[in-house]
């Protein structure tokens, strides 16, 4: 892989890991999040995360 396609990976993982947070605290009602297995790389942050 050469660098400007290991940039570009970076990069849409960062714009799907913010439009993901993005949609959740919008949420002004509920939430609800499904997954298959394996789960998202993202979910595994904001679980990570979560107090």
């Amino acid at each position: 892989m050469i660098a400007a396609d290991k940039s570009d990976l970076r990069e849409v993982y960062d714009t799907e890991r913010h439009l993901l947070y993005v949609a959740c605290t919008r949420a002004r009602d509920h939430l609800l999040i499904t997954a298959v297995r394996p789960g998202s790389e993202f979910l595994a942050d904001m679980t990570a995360s979560a107090p």
